[in-house]
């Protein structure tokens, strides 16, 4: 993994139960990991690897949404701290916990957890301090949709230019609720369902055809193949962009170094290789907003054509180095 091209920040989007959760701290734990492999993985046995496993790492820091129980004091807002014990048995016990399971732990009845800004003030200060171990620091945010909106403002200056290997790994199941200015700051990752049946060789098709135009430098190509997709129905070109999103997840996984995180049999392993290595990180973060913007222009029935060609030289664009 090239730990150097490695986004600071790291939206990981994805349905309850799909893993998000635990690819986070996978990617936590290489991370952490003072004895990374050269196959682009964590060791597994270094006391790191160990104690990441266990939650306990003290360079891993967590936030979670949390509330007042009926027996705390009422004298200041809790924090992911006061729960950190109890958040650690929760994972171990359900690495794929949900978050009506998270308040029925915290046993705050019929309340919700929130992410308030004594929480940010807490980042704040954690950060201001030297790693423990002299490496890097994590600090994964789990649903960061119920962070209150004075908080994440109050972050959004050290989630752009955090201290040199500080990295936040966000897990959200709704980041349509998200702040744009937060989401705009993060590399989304878009984490399948466990079950999902895989794509159908067209969705590779479609995209790779697009991919090898821009890569050849055939912008009369392109702009023929805008038009194609300009041509298909709603539905289509709406099916188009969803896999477009979770195939570049999948290269942005080889692009790192990690294939085992994008769960591809080996010959799409090696053509994912063959189109990463031409890639780059200002790509992703490039294209990945711009397919989500995209999306949205479909659903507000934006001209298809318009559209396509759009984003067909976006990537043309984005693609030359």
């Amino acid at each position: 993994m090239r730990i150097e091209n490695l986004s600071h920040a790291i939206l990981f989007s994805g349905e309850e139960g799909s893993g998000t959760l635990p690819q986070a701290l996978s990617l936590a734990k290489y991370i952490l990991c003072p004895g990374k492999s050269e196959d682009g993985t964590a060791c597994g046995v270094c006391a790191s690897c160990r104690k990441t496993a266990q939650l306990t790492h003290p360079d891993l820091h967590f936030v979670v949404p949390v509330n007042r129980p009926g027996n705390m004091s009422s004298t200041r807002s809790p924090v992911t701290d006061d729960f950190l014990d109890l958040w650690r048995t929760s994972y171990h016990e359900n690495p794929d916990i949900t978050e009506q399971d998270w308040y029925k732990r915290l046993e705050i009845e019929n309340k919700q957890g929130a992410i308030g800004t004594a929480e940010a003030g807490n980042i704040i200060r954690k950060l201001q301090f030297r790693s423990f171990e002299g490496g890097a620091r994590v600090m994964i945010i789990w649903l960061p949709e119920r962070m209150h909106p004075s908080a994440a403002n109050k972050l959004l200056k050290i989630l752009e230019e955090p201290a040199l290997g500080t990295y936040f790994l966000l897990v959200s199941h709704r980041p349509d609720q998200l702040l744009p200015t937060i989401r705009s700051r993060c590399m989304m990752v878009q984490v399948p369902p466990k079950e999902h049946r895989p794509l159908p060789p067209q969705a590779y098709e479609n995209l790779e055809t697009l991919l090898d135009l821009c890569l050849a430098g055939k912008p009369s190509g392109i702009l023929d193949w805008a038009e194609d997709m300009a041509s298909q129905g709603r539905e289509s070109q709406k099916a188009f962009i969803s896999a477009a999103l979770r195939i570049l997840r999948q290269y942005y996984m080889v692009f790192l170094n990690l294939p085992q995180l994008a769960f591809l049999d080996r010959a799409s392993e090696v053509s994912a290789k063959r189109y990463a290595a031409r890639m780059s990180e200002t790509f992703f973060q490039r294209i990945y907003d711009r397919l989500n913007t995209a999306s949205g222009q479909l659903e507000r029935n934006v001209n298809a054509k318009v559209l396509f060609c759009s984003l067909a030289l976006d990537f043309f664009l984005s693609l030359q180095r």
